[in-house]
């Protein structure tokens, strides 16, 4: 067994898939799950498997559930947090008093904080001092990387040394991790491309063709760059890994639930109907709500966003607002 002690907190799909991959790597992993949603541990102790949230995989006898947050964080040296990012911040308060000092901290929600409309890694900063701070974010659909599918992502950190720890834990053959600098730009990109996943979910559930999805890809890129470097971050990031490979991944697989809420709203289901039928957090519909107001703040132009916006809260029918938004590109 390696000696490097790693937990996992949230054990939905993304979650389960690390703590598994860290497993079977060589380290023993606590998983941890709020509460209010018990059933993956229950699954986990009594089948070996998370039937909740991702069936089918037999998960290694290193991945330890735990219950108790502190039993789950005691001396533990790498923390991943894998909950959506509506939860975030609680989880982050809760699980500070219980990280030790010099421990590496690892987003993975690909979200905002809601209240400062700020990426991740700067509130876990704010809040979790004396720790070091890394964000993973990039084209990985969970059930294909635990079933050892080839992945790349980013992995953002100021400090070398977060960025090492991080590898040496999660990386293998099929799983790689390409470091950058561009903390902001990376957790950006990984936060707004959920957005226009749903754009593109709605094409699939109106029969839009291919060529008209080509032309979302590229407005979508081209809205996310206006943003992220207007926040600091890198155009490079957009067009990497972080940016235009986790669009297309989330924008394309079947299996997202951005891509599938869009589908939904676009067959008619209300926004609550077809978050309901999705099952899981949508993050793209608060991460919505975020990004236009980021645009109306920096004064942006981002009428793909903008119709997205219309279409989650309802203030259009998908059909008309995608018609209105292609009748009108400039």
């Amino acid at each position: 067994m390696k000696n490097i002690k790693v937990a996992v907190l949230g054990a939905g799909n993304m979650g389960t898939a690390v703590a598994q991959i860290i497993a079977l790597n060589g380290y023993r992993v606590n998983l941890w799950n709020y509460s209010g949603d018990p059933e993956p541990l229950e699954q986990i102790e009594k089948t070996r498997e998370n039937k909740k949230y991702l069936p089918g995989v037999e998960l290694s006898g290193n991945v330890s559930p735990q219950a108790d947050m502190a039993q789950a964080l005691f001396q533990a040296e790498v923390v991943f947090f894998a909950v959506p990012s509506c939860f975030i911040k609680k989880v982050i308060l809760s699980a500070a008093k219980h990280i030790r000092k010099g421990a590496v901290c690892v987003d993975m929600s690909k979200g905002f904080d809601f209240e400062s409309m700020s990426p991740i890694a700067l509130l876990m900063k704010n809040k979790l001092p004396g720790r070091r701070i890394s964000s993973i974010s990039g084209p990985a659909i969970a059930g294909d990387m635990v079933r050892g599918s080839f992945t790349a992502m980013n992995i953002a950190s100021k400090d070398p040394v977060a960025i090492k720890l991080t590898k040496q834990v999660l990386e293998n053959k099929n799983l790689k991790l390409l470091p950058s600098s561009d903390v902001f730009g990376v957790e950006l990109a990984g936060s707004l491309k959920n957005v226009y996943a749903i754009a593109i979910g709605v094409c699939d559930g109106l029969k839009i063709s291919t060529n008209t999805k080509a032309v979302l890809f590229v407005i979508a890129l081209q809205e996310m760059g206006l943003l992220v470097k207007k926040m600091g971050g890198q155009l490079e990031t957009v067009y990497g890994l972080a940016g235009l490979g986790d669009l297309i991944g989330t924008g394309l697989a079947g299996a997202s639930r951005n891509r599938r809420l869009g589908e939904f709203l676009a067959q008619g289901l209300g926004l609550n109907k077809a978050m309901a039928k999705v099952g899981q957090t949508v993050e793209g519909v608060a991460a919505a709500g975020v990004l236009n107001s980021l645009s109306k703040k920096y004064k942006l132009k981002t009428p793909l966003a903008d119709t997205i916006y219309k279409i989650v809260c309802g203030k259009a029918p998908p059909k008309t607002g995608m018609e209105n938004f292609l009748k009108n590109l400039k």
